[in-house]
């Protein structure tokens, strides 16, 4: 009979604990480490992979390029009515038949800094056909100019602006007339 009352005494005496509001959430699996680093690394190898692509491709546009300028060149040398000429620091083969010539520049003294020279295709009946900037020096590399007229009068070399300009700026550092190769007026 006396039980009841020692419980009851008991329970009010003792601390009690209180229920949480929200039950606790349930613990999250962990993923490894490697995952991400994998899908980091993975993603990497693509991008370098997609950059690497690119550059081949420009790579090999650039020796399709000069394959066939290559071919070019062989052709107008190789070509029946090929006939050379030379100037001081400019010769030339070109074929009449083709309207090409192959054009080597050599033994120029460097541009001024800040300047390039420019090769050009003179004629008396239009304006100067700019043939391109010259490579550095110390480059013997041939030109090829295609489209040559039987108005082609002379190629000539100026030194022009960085980057060559619209038409020659300055005298001729050495000038060919085209007479000899069977152009000319």
């Amino acid at each position: 009979p006396g039980l009841r009352d020692r419980v009851l005494s008991a329970v009010r005496t003792l601390e009690q604990e209180t229920a949480p509001a929200h039950p606790a959430p349930a613990p999250r699996p962990r993923r490894p480490l490697l995952v991400p680093l994998a899908a980091g690394a993975a993603v990497l190898a693509l991008v370098a992979a997609v950059l690497l692509g690119a550059e081949l491709t420009r790579t090999q546009d650039r020796l399709d390029a000069q394959e066939s300028e290559s071919r070019e060149i062989a052709h107008v040398l190789a070509a029946p009515d090929a006939r050379a000429a030379r100037a001081e620091g400019l010769s030339v083969i070109a074929s009449a038949a083709l309207r090409d010539a192959v054009i080597t520049v050599t033994d120029l003294s460097a541009p001024p800094p800040g300047r390039d020279h420019q090769l050009w295709l003179m004629s008396a009946s239009a304006p100067p056909r700019s043939l391109g900037v010259l490579p550095d020096q110390g480059s013997d590399t041939p030109l090829l100019a295609t489209d040559l007229t039987s108005g082609s009068s002379s190629l000539a070399v100026t030194t022009e602006p960085d980057g060559g300009s619209q038409s020659p700026t300055s005298a001729p550092l050495v000038q060919l007339a085209l007479e000899s190769v069977g152009f000319g007026e």
